[in-house]
């Protein structure tokens, strides 16, 4: 196998990570919409956001705590890959 245990981790943790912090990153928060970011630009341009829109689907999860979920969990993850293969070369 080319990759260890742990490396699998950490990429798939990192994976996991990512799908959580972009999402956060372009302003999809716990509170809302963050102000001055590329979700309020975007939100600003559509109007009136429809009901079961994907711009509405990603404010729900954002406010929700997934992707923050998404964010600790794919950390967590990582940082446990890193740690099997500094055990386990």
């Amino acid at each position: 196998m080319p990759f260890g245990l742990g490396t699998l981790a950490m990429i798939g943790g990192g994976a996991i990570a990512a799908a959580g912090f972009i999402p956060i990153a372009i302003g999809f928060g716990t509170a809302g919409i963050v102000a001055g970011s590329v979700a309020a630009a975007t939100q600003s341009s559509i109007g009136a956001v429809a009901a079961g829109s994907t711009f509405a689907t990603m404010t729900s999860l954002g406010m929700t705590g997934v992707f923050s979920t998404l964010a600790g969990v794919g950390s967590a993850i990582t940082g446990a890959g890193a740690a099997i293969a500094a055990l386990i070369p």
